[in-house]
């Protein structure tokens, strides 16, 4: 995979991710104006739950489809390429309907123990239902993803929003002409019909782009016999490559349940009532931490479309090529990571507030900002080590990471309130990012510049900040000009500055 290969994947999957962020906010403003902030804090409760059972339906499988579809491609071996593709597919929709058959069964046990809340009970069943079309939809577009043709799980996604979108809203005006109020079951039945939409759309694309994955060896005559035992092997492939990595979603999911439940315990300790709680708990997770990590839609992008091409680079043993992407990648990562603390305290913070009608997302804000940096650089460590099969040490890092957050959301939010949360994930994220990178340079031989990750980012940041801050007080002082409107302006000249800055800078 050449870099413009690598540059033309990143672009579609960014333009896709900025399109499903945005239409994210739509939806997410929407339900922050017709429901009560603690409906939301209900509905980001019930889906860490099932997040945990598509991580372990699922799981690493779609990172080892990617890259075995890549790797057999390399070797012009796409028969067996697509025989683990079907073999993976199969297996990942009959254990996600196996789970999603457990949670129905079991909602009002694992609502009332594990979530602590009975409301939760109808919740996880509706929610249950969108495990099959979740799975399904994951299994292909990562195949997809390795065969270079990134446009197609772009399309899926897209489709998903829109499918969601369109569903909650025409939900909500039944709910509202039936004399009805619409809760978190609306918003769930909107992501069922999103994923069953995008599943439908991935199983088509398989079935009109055959000859994007059609067999070299045409002529020769497959039994099923060979079909069955070719993907029993290339099950147990794939399975040597994805369990570290499913355990480390599973792990890092199953936290993420704990902590959506001890969360608003820990706020209740603090000092407030159990529904002011889980309507904080709403907001932080509904509203600041979309709107924060918003921007990270570049640096999963940009790691989708790495992924093969370090795979690749790792067969050959080009170790010089992977080393020029990964240093590409963690550049870009971590300038956007720092980029972001700036205009989120000052620009996001007050947007957020106005979009989402909140003043707790302003002051939320302003303190989730600090992890951007740390979260977006993690993402293209971890998928490099993965892509070179060092997924143990992903899971590693991200279970000790966890368990460090979970012990200072214990310990330092009784004390510190919602700024406990903030400290507990830079500290997680910053471990994980400083132990990957240790382990990345022992294995590859990668070199990091201090100078180039943190001292540039920074510089160029406070100066593109002072420089445009100027736009923003201009249109103030004008007076006719809505706040939003300035905010707008303001951050849009400060993402343009830093943008030329960055761009400049490379080109010396």
């Amino acid at each position: 995979m050449s870099a413009r290969t690598i540059i033309k994947g990143t672009i579609i999957f960014a333009v896709s991710g900025i399109l499903c962020r945005i239409m994210g906010f739509v939806f997410r403003i929407y339900i922050s104006r017709i429901m009560p902030a603690y409906q939301i804090g209900l509905y980001q409760m019930v889906m860490p739950v099932c997040v945990l059972g598509q991580a372990a339906a699922v799981g690493g499988l779609g990172t080892a489809v990617s890259k075995y579809a890549a790797a057999y491609r390399a070797q012009q071996k796409k028969d067996k390429g697509y025989i683990n593709f079907l073999a993976t597919l199969l297996c990942c929709v009959l254990c996600s309907a196996v789970i999603a058959l457990f949670i129905g069964k079991n909602a009002g046990f694992i609502s009332k123990v594990f979530l602590s809340n009975d409301l939760c009970s109808s919740l996880l069943i509706i929610s249950a239902y969108s495990l099959p079309f979740a799975c399904m939809h994951s299994v292909i577009a990562s195949y997809f993803v390795g065969l270079e043709l990134p446009g197609l799980p772009a399309a899926a996604q897209i489709i998903e929003q829109i499918v969601r979108i369109v569903c909650v809203f025409t939900f909500s005006g039944i709910a509202v002409q039936n004399g009805g109020e619409p809760d978190a079951s609306t918003a769930l039945y909107g992501i069922l019909a999103g994923e069953i939409g995008s599943a439908l759309f991935c199983f088509l694309a398989v079935i009109f782009l055959k000859d994007k994955y059609k067999t070299e060896q045409t002529g020769l005559i497959r039994t099923p016999l060979y079909y069955i035992s070719e993907g029993i092997l290339q099950l147990a492939v794939n399975y040597r490559l994805a369990l570290p990595i499913t355990a480390n979603r599973v792990c890092l999911h199953l936290m993420q349940s704990f902590e959506a439940v001890l969360l608003p315990m820990m706020l209740v300790m603090h000092g407030m009532t159990e529904e002011s709680a889980l309507a904080v708990y709403g907001v932080l997770a509904g509203m600041t931490m979309p709107l924060v990590l918003f921007p990270a839609t570049l640096t999963n992008s940009m790691s989708q479309a790495l992924l093969p091409d370090i795979s690749k680079s790792w067969q050959m043993g080009n170790l010089s090529r992977l080393n020029k992407s990964m240093s590409l990648a963690m550049r870009v990562a971590c300038n956007l990571g720092i980029m972001c603390i700036p205009g989120f305290f000052f620009y996001g913070s007050r947007f957020g507030g106005i979009i989402f009608d909140n003043a707790q997302v302003t002051s939320q804000v302003k303190l989730m900002c600090l992890v951007c940096p740390v979260v977006f650089l993690s993402t293209p460590l971890s998928s490099a080590l993965n892509a070179i099969g060092k997924s143990g040490t992903v899971f590693f890092s991200n279970l000790l990471a966890q368990l460090i957050r979970l012990a200072l959301v214990v310990f330092v939010i009784p004390q510190a309130g919602i700024s406990g949360y903030c400290y507990g994930s830079v500290a997680s994220h910053m471990f994980v990012c400083f132990f990957m990178m240790h382990k990345l340079k022992k294995i590859t031989g990668c070199t990091y510049s201090l100078k180039s990750l943190v001292i540039a980012p920074v510089v160029r940041s406070i100066i593109c900040f002072f420089a445009t801050i100027p736009v923003y007080t201009a249109l103030c002082r004008m007076g006719s000009v809505p706040e939003l409107v300035c905010l707008i302006a303001g951050g849009a000249s400060y993402i343009a500055a830093c943008i030329a800055s960055f761009k400049l800078w490379e080109e010396r």
